[in-house]
């Protein structure tokens, strides 16, 4: 494997690279993904997480969190605790172009795990093995599955997770991305990439995609030695810096204040193209403000971004922040 630009397969699945986006809940819709392949080096990305009885049940939100632009591949990721409603939400995606459906067992957010769905599945291998097993019945496209290390430090350290590998195998997953905290630990203290490792070394018929504190090109180098990982997920890194995909396949790509300035731009306009204005206004204000740490004149522009009440606002405090680091 030469990392990070050799392809590799999920299933019948080609990516073209072995650099994955990964779902962040709120933040990987349509047009930050559109935005994110624009930007380049990314090879699959993956939907923010989409509640399997939101789908169910036909709501709006749930439903647009599927549109997509024809990017390929696309994975969609569903969430939920009862296999029923996730075999039909993994229909529902696979209809609306998933390439890949994936079930999320790592979200750590209590309004999530108090429903049996997210990380909640850790506690119980049954069940998981319920909801892989019908998912996998209920599609064509390959399901694969994003989980954390363990519920908490004791099930983590007893190893638990290798069960959960194997299930996922017999059950005939074909991919498995794997962020090394606990539950408990939520998104603090650091990613145990020996997890990983661990995951890698299990021997399964399926890549293990490695998943946590990858915040710079040479981190993506250091996962992939230390570990052996097929691919590595990147998730708020990409937040702080747009163009780390590109970094990593491209040492030597340079990155100037001016361009991630015309990122934030592209992103709004984007955003704007694909949303309500109101709708748009209210994620640039979210995404902008990770856009631009580290910028000249940065904290004074997201006092203006967060001050903003419309469109022409929001582009003249960009527009102020681009002469600031010119000057």
């Amino acid at each position: 494997m030469s990392f990070p630009h050799d392809p590799f397969r999920i299933g019948p699945v080609e990516v073209p690279n072995r650099l994955v986006m990964a779902p962040l809940h709120e933040i990987t819709d349509q047009p930050f993904r559109k935005f994110i392949r624009e930007i380049g080096g990314v090879g699959l990305t993956v939907s923010e997480m989409i509640s399997s009885e939101a789908l169910i049940r036909h709501a709006v939100k749930a439903e647009r969190m599927m549109a997509a632009t024809g990017e390929k591949p696309l994975s969609m990721q569903v969430s939920g605790g009862r296999p029923e409603a996730l075999a039909e939400g993994a229909r529902l995606c696979e209809a609306a172009g998933a390439d890949l459906v994936d079930l999320n067992m790592g979200c750590p957010a209590s309004n999530v795990t108090k429903g049996g769905a997210g990380s909640a599945l850790l506690r119980d291998i049954r069940l998981a093995e319920r909801c892989v097993t019908a998912m996998v019945k209920a599609v064509r496209v390959p399901v694969t599955v994003k989980m954390r290390a363990g519920w908490d430090a004791s099930q983590k350290d007893r190893g638990e997770f290798l069960d959960f590998l194997r299930m996922f195998e017999a059950a005939g997953v074909q991919a498995l991305a794997i962020h090394p905290r606990t539950r408990a630990q939520q998104y603090e203290g650091h990613a145990d990439w020996c997890i990983i490792a661990r995951a890698v070394e299990a021997g399964t018929s399926y890549p293990v995609i490695g998943n946590g504190d990858v915040n710079e090109a040479a981190d993506a180098f250091r996962m992939v030695e230390e570990t052996g990982c097929a691919a590595v997920m990147i998730g708020r890194g990409a937040l702080y810096n747009p163009f780390l995909f590109r970094q990593i396949l491209d040492p030597g790509f340079a990155v100037t204040t001016e361009m991630r300035i015309d990122a934030t731009l592209r992103l709004f306009q984007i955003l704007l193209d694909l949303l309500e204005p109101r709708e748009a206004l209210h994620k640039i204000k979210k995404i902008g403000a990770w856009f631009t740490k580290g910028v000249p004149g940065g904290h004074g522009f997201r006092q203006n971004l967060h001050a903003a009440s419309d469109a022409q606002a929001l582009l003249a405090a960009i527009d102020a922040l681009r002469h600031q680091g010119a000057a």
